[in-house]
């Protein structure tokens, strides 16, 4: 089995050299940036450094109703299975389903073996569940990573004081909620020359009823449409 370790900027620049052969070939239609397909001789790719390569999730293809989607309508996932990290790795550890942000600077698709991966900085990885195959039911269980912190956002009132209901662009963005969990903290690196790295715990603890900037985190819902954010402990103004 041939192997291939690689780095991000290597495997981006591959991609977009494809991406921008595309383009040529088929000037008359927007392309998106195309995933690196790995030749068929490599199976496995070895991620360095703080790269974590991830098996993506498949897509939805049905609502909750049981609408099959089309194609262009399914939501592309932001979670999967992690297959290999690299040596700099310390929150993570394979087979756990982790979400992640899609958004994260330098991350890269790829298509290998008819399946789907994204190599992608462990920074960039919000948090990690307890099992495979995680569902919106799982959010309650989500772990943050590094100095992640998920919130249970507070409910606000959908009407006003004289019995008036709100639109939902007129109701007040919430931004006060309780810590269900707490990720081990921020690595700190060693400041000389073979000082190991160090986990600096956060100063924030489950239970605790905080006041957050509104416009922080990764927001998400479970099956019962409760509101959950992950941010970063630095965006907590206060605690109540």
């Amino acid at each position: 089995m041939a192997a291939f370790t690689v780095s991000a900027p290597v495997l981006k620049a591959a991609a977009a050299v494809s991406a921008g052969r595309a383009r040529q070939a088929r000037r008359s239609v927007a392309v998106r940036a195309a995933a690196f397909e790995m030749p068929a001789q490599y199976k496995k790719i070895s991620p360095v450094g703080t790269q974590v390569l991830v098996k993506v999730a498949e897509a939805e293809k049905t609502t909750a109703g049981g609408i099959i989607l089309a194609e262009s309508a399914q939501r592309k996932p932001t979670s999967g299975d992690v297959v290999e990290f690299g040596d700099k790795c310390v929150g993570v550890k394979k087979g756990v389903t982790v979400l992640y942000n899609k958004f994260g600077i330098g991350c890269v698709d790829i298509e290998m073996g008819g399946d789907s991966y994204i190599l992608i900085r462990e920074e960039d990885l919000i948090g990690t569940f307890p099992g495979s195959g995680a569902t919106a039911n799982d959010i309650p269980k989500l772990t943050p990573l590094a100095d992640r912190v998920m919130l249970k956002v507070d409910s606000v009132s959908t009407t006003t004081a004289g019995g008036i209901m709100l639109t939902e662009g007129a109701v007040e963005k919430p931004c006060t909620g309780v810590i269900v969990s707490v990720g081990p903290g921020k690595k700190v690196e060693g400041k000389k020359d073979g000082e190991e790295d160090e986990i600096k715990p956060l100063a924030t603890k489950k239970g605790d009823k905080v006041m957050y900037f509104k416009y922080a985190g990764d927001k998400m819902y479970d099956g019962d449409g409760e509101e959950y954010v992950v941010l970063a402990e630095r965006d907590i103004l206060a605690s109540m």
